[in-house]
């Protein structure tokens, strides 16, 4: 499996991964840390406007910062993104074996 960085806009079926922080649920006033980050593996399943739907395919803890167990994303559930928080992650994308196929889709949206 090749994954290449990615900036550009993501197709329906792609495969991506990056990195994102694991913030407390709770609300306070003063400045917080995250407890730690995990890697999330997903599938695109779609787009709309602004906002990213993804299927889960993998997600592991990579940084615990309070010691406690924290729990990734479960694999099947479906994650609505910002493409915008996604890219704050350094995602990477998994290579088509039909890679001008893709670049063809690409071109269409365009």
């Amino acid at each position: 499996m090749t994954w290449e960085q990615t900036k550009d806009r993501f197709l329906e079926s792609d495969v991506v991964k990056w990195k994102e922080a694991i913030w407390s649920s709770r609300r306070t006033r003063k400045k917080t840390r995250p407890w730690g980050a995990q890697e999330i593996t997903g599938q695109i399943v779609k787009q709309d406007g602004e906002y990213t739907h993804i299927i889960v395919l993998k997600s592991a803890i990579v940084e615990n910062n309070i010691g406690t167990d924290l729990m990734p994303h479960k694999v099947g559930t479906t994650l609505i993104k910002k493409h915008a928080t996604i890219l704050r992650g350094n995602p990477e994308r998994l290579h088509w074996s039909e890679e001008d196929v893709r670049a063809a889709l690409m071109a269409q949206l365009r």
